[in-house]
């Protein structure tokens, strides 16, 4: 509310300058109103058009060449309106006063029934009864690690010819990783994998309109693995950079745990903060956009949050063992902000999945470090169990709203959910897994394996 109140001062200010220009040039106040209106329109759509037209790319779009043309053009607009008549001003005044408030009060209405359902469901979490007869004395550390976006490694091989995967595969051989190669998700939405997983039963698996507007995150934050594994008396830690992505997201129940916390608006200047910004990018505000938008402190905390669990997934000391820490990092995934070495690139190209391969081998390098950072400092006569996952594979989507947002071309589409399968479960025999082994499966192996949970397998 915060945000919406102060650009919505922000933007009735300028349209009462629009109203006084057009005023004191016009002298009739309705036919002001109409021209302030119809030039208020251009205003707030000249980025559209500036982004549409980037896009499109039959020219070369400039704003010092669009913008003058668009404001030439909005005012010729405003002036047309103005030389109506006063009898039919009034009538369109009227007219477009009735469709704004239309518009206001529908948008009103679809905002309030989303914050009243948000009122009659609170989060609740369900208690967990740990059973004092199974003390969880000698269970090893559970690591379970996602990685998101890590395409699977025969794509990399054929499509990217990629060698350097070769070398993570000999790297979690030697280690004695158990790792399917043919092995892909039901989906390519996070969420929906997420819940999968880590509660060992099928979801309806989305359309793209449902991700986005019917996310039922209590699967989640509220798994049957965590809470399992609770009454067996295991300790539970999370780092989960997913709420960048998901900003409704609560965050799931542990003892210890390192959301990725986005608090209030980021604010990116005086004014703007990110809701601010992405009104004023529709805007003729765009042309001016580098006295509103600084270094975005949001790429900043994800990079920051990369390194540090390098160190901090095998040091979790807030957190006694046995226990079950759970790792979801945004890599690498989008923004692609990262070359093979770990330097951040250009923001231009944070939406280009040019970039990924540099991206996915720096994680290759990520990855390699927490295993070997876990596997160092456990104890020798408990080792630990590690599961290396992808949610999903490269999925390849245009964000439609950056216009150097770029795709791969000729990507495979059964691309899309291959993923990574890794484990490490020492004394397990893996021999009977098999290469195409569905990730529902990942906790009823480990929990049949540690405790004879006897779960079936699907």
């Amino acid at each position: 509310m915060p945000s919406l109140i102060r650009m919505l001062a922000f933007f009735t200010l300028i349209a009462m300058v629009f109203f006084v220009l057009f005023w004191i040039c016009i002298k009739q106040p309705i036919a002001a109103a109409n021209a302030a209106f119809v030039f208020f329109v251009f205003f707030n759509t000249y980025g559209i058009a500036y982004a549409y037209l980037l896009k499109l790319d039959f020219f070369q779009v400039e704003h010092y060449t669009l913008l003058p043309f668009f404001i030439l053009l909005a005012i010729y607009a405003s002036w047309l309106v103005a030389k109506i008549p006063a009898t039919h001003s009034i009538l369109i005044w009227k007219g477009l006063t009735f469709i704004v408030g239309m518009l206001v009060i529908f948008n009103i209405a679809k905002i309030a029934s989303v914050e009243i359902k948000k009122l009659l469901k609170p989060i609740t979490y369900t208690s967990v009864k740990v059973d004092p007869n199974s003390a969880a004395k000698g269970y090893p550390d559970i690591y379970y690690i996602i990685l998101d976006e890590f395409s699977g490694f025969e794509p990399m091989r054929k499509y990217w010819h990629n060698q350097k995967v070769d070398g993570f595969v000999k790297f979690l051989k030697s280690k004695g990783f158990f790792i399917a190669e043919q092995s892909h998700g039901s989906s390519i939405w996070s969420i929906h994998q997420m819940i999968t997983r880590l509660n060992y039963q099928e979801y309806p698996s989305p359309g793209p309109k449902d991700r986005a507007i019917n996310i039922n995150f209590e699967p989640l934050y509220n798994n049957k693995v965590m809470r399992y594994l609770k009454s067996r008396g295991y300790a539970t830690a999370v780092f989960n950079e997913m709420p960048w992505k998901f900003k409704a997201m609560p965050p799931i129940i542990a003892d210890y745990s390192i959301n990725y916390k986005r608090g209030t608006m980021i604010d990116f200047g005086v004014l703007f903060d990110e809701f601010g910004v992405l009104l004023a990018d529709n805007s003729m505000l765009r042309a001016f956009s580098k006295f509103y938008i600084a270094k975005d402190p949001e790429y900043i905390k994800h990079k920051n949050m990369i390194f540090n669990m390098v160190n901090k997934i095998a040091a979790v000391n807030e957190v006694a063992s046995p226990k079950f820490v759970y790792v979801h990092l945004l890599l690498p995934h989008d923004p692609f902000m990262f070359d093979q070495k770990g330097n951040m690139i250009d923001q231009i190209f944070y939406d280009n999945w040019n970039y990924y391969l540099g991206q996915y081998n720096f994680t290759l390098d990520i990855a390699k470090k927490m295993i070997e950072n876990i596997l160092a400092t456990s104890d020798p006569k408990r080792h630990p169990v590690i599961i290396l996952q992808s949610d999903h594979g490269c999925r390849n989507i245009l964000n439609k709203q950056n216009p150097k947002s770029a795709i791969l071309d000729n990507f495979p589409p059964e691309y899309r959910t291959h993923i990574l399968f890794t484990l490490y479960m020492p004394g397990y025999d893996a021999s009977g897994l098999a290469q195409d082994i569905n990730p529902i499966n990942t906790f009823p192996i480990v929990f049949n394996y540690l405790f004879a949970a006897n779960i079936p397998l699907k």
